[in-house]
């Protein structure tokens, strides 16, 4: 025994007699660290038995720091099954490599490692604060590695891997928008009417590195894949929405598999999310009609008899679709609106036995006998000039509204796989009624395969098929103005899933036809690798501005998909609407006489656009100069039409142009201010 003690005191005095290299001397302030075999002295912060490599993470303390802010003072331990406990001194040979192979896969990490541990108990080195607004990938190497802290709350963009991996993406400054939700391809500024050529192609791929350049993963501390429980869901609802903010955001920075990595700290140190949901349908002041539009994430209800399964799309299982069907149901229920577009219901025709007829039952079960029919769009097998498995079709109350006229499903050959559909409709509440037209439309996909030629990705953000959906756009102008409004409708609400975000050259088509997207780029209805837009909007006739009111309910995009029917399985919340789909619904309030908002405060709603990358910034005069004097102010939308204006001093202008604005749609308008010697004209987004 005494003999083995005098041993081991021999190999840590060996041991000790080399002297320990500082990590930040390894690191270097270059992209990797320097390769060779060294001696370190660090304290464990972190131990991740479950990573794939296992192992733990070191950091020198601030007295054997190199005190470099270029250099990072931490190394990662490759150990099998580790041996060292949080807090331990320790002293470790072994050979760094930093290299795209495993076990490195990009991060600095110390091999075979030698360990002796020197003391346990020990205080480990204070976090590293970083400012959200100075974080970038390009420049995180600095932080490899070390305990970190972010000054300001992170916010989620993506849960898709939180199931399969226990992994969230998220942002240091907000949620990640896709370029073309904001930046528009061929026009600067943006919400133009042009569609053609790329010469705004430079902006778009600069807003979607400066997406990645802020993005990292929180990781869940394991490559375990479908981790059990499932990480980071909130205590409350049990989920974890895109738009959630992360609290305490500390961990460990370390790197692999192509991303930058949060791993979790465990205690006081664990990171919390706070998840917030809308619990009901937004509000709105007083309406004559409710519309909405809503993408089904293909409802197809097998034979129609309980069997029949699985379909070509949808539901695999009779039992998957009753959960399917009750959280669509619950959804439309919950919404409550008089006239309804749906998308991606099966195209199965209209008989008792059709998926459109199944819905209508479910609802008329929960709302009682007859509150909901559909309009009847085609025969008993499916609609007329569909050549898709799916459909658009409308389902309306009629004790509210009356059909004028018979459906008009557009017959335009060779153009849609699933035409839109449209139907007049007319008031039943007031003694004067009022007309309505209303269409369905359900734009081509951006999926790049099998997409060829022109429809190939052109890479400008719009994805494939876009030649496509600009003809289906020129297409829905036509048939709106030549079907619809000669059939009696002079009020058109256009709405449905148009695989287009609102810069997109089928939206600029629509402004160019003089029709009007009646949401701001910021009202979103579906994420898509990690990036939130809009493929989901209400276009409304001109002569409708002011008197719509277009919001969007959102329970379905922002969700994970481990809610869905079909991954939870047995375990799917049926008391809930949400995750009903992967689009949220559109949400349309009309009142023919002006849109009066009873909740409206005279704060502003009123932003530049497009806004600053510190967040957005309230449109103001304050930079008008005082030898401008009084002012004349014309409030107009992008395609010219001017819908206000005014005349006063700025301070008078700013004052009132919130109130006189508020009952117009959300969107993009034109200020334009013309005084002595002063002439300005300004882009703003109303939210």
């Amino acid at each position: 025994m005494y003999y083995k003690l005098l041993l081991s005191l021999g190999i840590w005095l060996a041991a000790r007699s080399v002297s320990a290299t500082s990590i930040g001397a390894i690191q270097g302030a270059g992209a990797t660290a320097a390769p060779g075999t060294y001696t370190i002295e660090a304290i464990v912060t972190a131990v991740y038995p479950h990573l794939q490599p296992a192992g733990f993470y070191v950091q020198n303390d601030a007295a054997s720091a190199d005190k470099s802010a270029a250099t990072s003072d931490a190394l990662f331990v490759v150990q099998s099954s580790p041996t060292v406990a949080v807090g331990d001194r320790v002293r470790i040979r072994g050979t760094v490599r930093e290299d795209a192979a495993a076990p490195s896969y990009g991060q600095a990490v110390l091999l075979e490692p030698a360990i002796t541990v020197l003391a346990a108990g020990n205080a480990l080195p204070e976090f590293l604060t970083i400012a959200n607004n100075r974080f970038s990938v390009a420049t995180a190497e600095r932080y490899e590695g070390m305990r970190v802290r972010f000054a300001a709350p992170l916010t989620v963009t993506d849960n898709f891997s939180l199931k399969q991996r226990g992994e969230l993406t998220v942002s240091v400054e907000g949620v990640t928008y896709q370029p073309t939700q904001f930046v528009d391809p061929n026009d600067q500024p943006a919400t133009g009417i042009h569609s053609r050529g790329s010469s705004n192609l430079a902006a778009i791929n600069a807003f979607e590195a400066a997406n990645e350049q802020r993005s990292l993963v929180l990781d869940d501390g394991s490559s375990k894949s479908n981790p059990s429980p499932t990480p980071y869901l909130d205590a409350r609802f049990h989920t974890v929405r895109v738009g959630s903010t992360l609290t305490g955001a500390s961990g460990i920075l370390g790197f692999g598999y192509g991303r930058w990595r949060l791993q979790p700290l465990a205690g006081v140190d664990a990171p919390t999310v706070r998840v917030v949901r809308p619990l009901s349908p937004p509000a709105f002041g007083p309406l004559d009609l409710k519309l909405a539009s809503f993408n089904l994430l293909n409802y197809f209800n097998g034979d129609g008899l309980g069997g029949g399964f699985p379909t070509s799309r949808g539901a695999k299982t009779a039992a998957d679709f009753q959960r399917q069907r009750a959280k669509i149901l619950l959804a439309l229920q919950q919404m409550n609106a008089d006239i309804v577009g749906l998308t991606e219901i099966e195209n199965d025709g209209t008989s008792t036995a059709s998926s459109i007829q199944d819905l209508v039952d479910g609802l008329n079960k929960l709302m009682g006998a007859g509150t909901y029919i559909f309009v009847n769009d085609g025969n008993s097998a499916k609609q007329f000039n569909n050549t898709d498995v799916i459909h658009c079709a409308i389902i309306y109350k009629p004790a509210v509204v009356q059909a004028l006229g018979p459906p008009l499903v557009d017959s335009t050959r060779g153009v849609y796989e699933r035409p839109p559909i449209a139907q007049v409709f007319v008031t039943q509440r007031k003694e004067r009624p009022d007309t309505l037209g209303f269409v369905v439309n359900h734009f081509k996909s951006k999926l790049n395969s099998p997409a060829t030629g022109p429809e190939t990705d052109q890479h400008d953000g719009q994805g494939g098929f876009n030649a496509q959906r600009k003809a289906q756009a020129r297409a829905l102008v036509k048939f709106i103005n030549t079907r619809l409004i000669p059939a009696g409708a002079a009020r058109v609400v256009s709405a449905g899933d148009y695989n287009a975000n609102y810069e997109e050259d089928p939206i600029d088509l629509l402004r160019a036809a003089g029709l009007v997207p009646a949401t701001p780029p910021t009202s979103a209805s579906y994420v898509f690798r990690g990036l939130t837009g809009s493929l989901d909007h209400a276009v409304v006739t001109p002569n409708l501005v002011g008197f719509v009111d277009v919001q969007k309910w959102h329970i379905n995009s922002a969700e994970p998909t481990v809610l869905q029917y079909d991954a939870a399985g047995e375990a799917t919340d049926v008391t809930t609407p949400f995750r009903s789909s992967d689009h949220d619904p559109v949400l349309i309030g009309v009142n023919f006489a002006g849109i009066r908002n009873v909740a409206y405060r005279p704060q502003n709603r009123l932003f530049a656009y497009p806004g600053p990358a510190a967040g957005p910034q309230a449109f103001g005069l304050a930079s008008v100069p005082a030898s401008a004097g009084a002012l004349t102010l014309d409030f107009a939308l992008p395609q010219g039409l001017r819908l206000l204006s005014m005349h006063g001093s700025p301070a008078l202008l700013e004052q009132q142009l919130n109130g006189y604005t508020a009952h117009l749609a959300p969107g993009i308008y034109v200020v334009k201010l013309r005084g002595k010697g002063y002439q300005k004209t300004h882009r703003v987004m109303k939210e």
